[in-house]
């Protein structure tokens, strides 16, 4: 699970576009830069604008294409939760790289699982993850939150399976966890009420990010202890770290990289989860740009 989507301005020119998907949903993208063309996949309370600093660090050496994933901006609605497949946001990655004729793709976080899994379908693809939210080796306790979780977001119960979620996926400082429930929700509850003003170029209101958590968890639930599954990658990888994660996202990225030992494996110091994101949102783009500058031009 990732931070909050950014309210800082992207400082490059970022021109959106529209592509349907298999379904016929249509999928919102925003593209900058030039070069060879790199799709980026946001994680969880992220939208295309999170990555729009990291966008335009890149932007004088690739194409960069932010995807809104569904349910944000002009992306179409995700389906009721008990429908859901996330292999429908496989086909919204697919056919972003086919309209922009992009050779890599770039996850982040539980989009770093969708990344990996278009990258098992489409070697000729060179992929980057950048802490794909792969529980290993039972690294996280995804039973005891996953119990809690589902009735909260099958009831519709936002405020409080937006605090299980940021708990049980250890996101936010960890004092959090020694503050009541009660008012942890009822912070939740007015932030997502609160009115988002007028939003970055991609952006998402904290409503849309909120109710896209739901989904999120099913992918992480649905990839987790099948790690083993990535072995079989067999285009281009290239793994991202952060030194101030969590210890089951640094495991995720270590289990990869043994499974993987052709992959390049980069860290960003000084940051954890945040790191892709935009500066105000704790992230260190310029530093993340360097690396993949480096290590995609060798590919």
């Amino acid at each position: 699970m990732s931070r909050t989507d950014s309210t800082t301005r992207p400082t490059s020119r970022l021109t959106g576009h529209l592509v349907s998907s298999e379904d016929g949903t249509p999928i919102e993208y925003f593209s900058t830069g030039t070069g060879p063309g790199l799709v980026v996949v946001h994680g969880t309370m992220q939208s295309a604008a999170s990555q729009s600093e990291l966008a335009d660090a890149l932007s004088d050496t690739f194409t960069v294409h932010l995807i809104n994933r569904r349910g944000r901006g002009r992306s179409g609605a995700y389906p009721a939760l008990t429908d859901y497949d996330p292999a429908a946001e496989l086909a919204d990655i697919e056919a972003v790289v086919a309209a922009t004729g992009a050779t890599a793709v770039l996850g982040i976080s539980s989009g770093g699982i969708l990344a990996a899994e278009v990258g098992l379908r489409h070697p000729e693809l060179a992929v980057v993850l950048f802490e794909p939210a792969l529980v290993a080796d039972r690294s996280l306790d995804l039973d005891a939150f996953l119990r809690r979780f589902e009735p909260e977001a099958a009831r519709g119960d936002v405020p409080a399976y937006m605090v299980t979620a940021l708990l049980g996926t250890q996101m936010g400082p960890g004092f959090l966890r020694f503050f009541p429930r009660r008012m942890l929700e009822s912070s939740t509850r007015k932030m997502i009420a609160k009115d988002a003003g007028t939003l970055p170029v991609g952006g998402a209101t904290m409503a849309e990010l909120a109710r896209a958590v739901p989904y999120d968890m099913r992918i992480v639930a649905a990839h987790a202890d099948r790690i083993e599954d990535y072995r079989a990658l067999r285009g281009p990888v290239i793994l991202v770290g952060a030194a101030k994660s969590p210890a089951y996202l640094k495991h995720a990225v270590e289990r990869l990289h043994q499974l993987l030992p052709g992959a390049a494996t980069v860290t960003i110091d000084g940051v954890g989860h945040s790191a892709t994101q935009n500066a105000a949102d704790g992230g260190k783009p310029t530093e993340v740009a360097a690396a993949l500058r480096a290590h995609l031009a060798a590919r």
